[in-house]
C-alpha cells in the first residue's frame, strides 16, 4: 500500500507538472514585466499556443507557452531559428532569407517603433516555420506567411503623414486588448512629435457577420479607439472617424470568413 501510495504521489506530480507546460490561461494571463515589446510577444505567442492546443499539438503548444512566460518575465525572446526545426529542404532558402530580414527590422529598432507589429512579424515567421517543418497543411504554411509578410510590409514603411498605425480586434468585440494599447500609446506618442492638423481614424471588420452588422461594428471600433486616443492626450476635435465594415479588406477573402488582419482600425496623420 506504502509503495502504491509514492507512486500514485509521483504520478500526480508528473501530470502537474506537464500540464504547466500546456498551461495556455497562465501565459495569457501573466502580468508583463517586459517592454512592450515583449507584452505583445506574450499576446502573440500565447495565442499561438491556445491554436495548437485547439488541434492536440502538445509539443508546440508547450514550446510557445514557454515562449509567452519568457516574454511575460522581460526575458529577450528570440525568433525560431532554423536548426530548431527539421525544415524539409523546399523551405530551408525562402525561410532563411525571410529570418534574415526579420533580424535586420528588429536590430533596426522596429520592436521599439512598432512593437505590436514586430512582434506579429516574428510570431508569424516561428508559425510558418512550425507549419513547414510538419509540411501537412498547406492552408497553414500559406497563412502564418501571409501574415508574416503583411507585418513585415508594415514594419518596412516608416510613421508618416499618411501612413497608418494599425489596431486589430478579436472576433465581434471592440475591446482593446494589451497589443492593441501599446499602438496606441506610439501613436499618442508619435502625435505630439509631428502635432498634425487632423487624424484619421477608420474602422474595419471581417466578413463573417451579416454586411449591415459589420458597419456598426466598425464604427463601435472606431470610437473605441478615439476614446483611448482621447485619453491619451490627442483632442477630439482633431479626429475623423469614419467606418466601413467589411468593404475594405486588407486580406481579400470570401464572405463569412473570419481574418484577423481584417477586423482593424487604421490611424493615420493628415495634413
Amino acid at each position: 500500500m506504502f509503495k502504491k501510495v509514492i507512486v500514485a504521489v509521483a504520478a500526480a506530480g508528473l501530470l502537474s507538472a506537464c500540464a504547466n507546460k500546456w498551461d495556455v490561461e497562465g501565459a495569457q494571463s501573466m502580468e508583463s514585466m517586459g517592454s512592450p515589446f515583449q507584452a505583445a510577444l506574450q499576446s502573440e505567442y500565447a495565442a499561438l499556443a491556445a491554436h495548437e492546443r485547439g488541434y492536440g499539438d502538445w509539443p508546440d503548444t508547450a514550446y510557445y507557452v514557454a515562449k509567452a512566460k519568457a516574454a511575460a518575465m522581460g526575458e529577450a525572446v528570440s525568433p525560431t531559428s532554423l536548426d530548431e526545426r527539421d525544415l524539409p529542404a523546399k523551405y530551408a532558402d525562402e525561410l532563411a532569407a525571410a529570418r534574415q530580414d526579420l533580424m535586420t527590422v528588429l536590430g533596426q529598432g522596429a520592436a521599439d517603433a512598432n512593437p505590436p507589429v514586430a512582434a506579429r512579424a516574428q510570431a508569424m515567421f516561428d508559425c510558418w516555420m512550425e507549419e513547414a517543418e510538419e509540411d501537412r497543411q498547406p492552408t497553414h504554411i500559406a497563412e502564418c506567411k501571409q501574415n508574416f509578410t503583411i507585418a513585415m510590409n508594415e514594419l518596412a514603411s516608416p510613421a508618416m503623414p499618411g501612413t497608418p498605425f494599425v489596431v486589430y480586434f478579436d472576433l465581434d468585440s471592440s475591446a482593446l486588448d494589451g497589443e492593441a494599447l501599446a499602438t496606441l500609446n506610439t501613436v499618442a506618442a508619435e502625435y505630439q512629435q509631428v502635432v498634425p492638423p487632423r487624424v484619421l481614424v477608420v474602422g474595419h471588420t471581417d466578413t463573417s457577420g451579416p454586411s449591415d452588422y459589420n458597419v456598426v461594428l466598425s464604427q463601435r471600433r472606431s470610437e473605441s479607439v478615439s476614446q483611448a486616443l482621447a485619453a491619451r492626450g490627442i483632442a477630439s476635435e482633431v479626429m475623423q472617424l469614419e467606418a466601413y465594415g467589411e468593404e475594405r479588406l486588407a486580406v481579400p477573402t470570401g464572405d463569412g470568413t473570419v481574418e484577423r488582419m481584417n477586423r482593424r482600425v487604421e490611424i493615420m496623420f493628415q495634413n
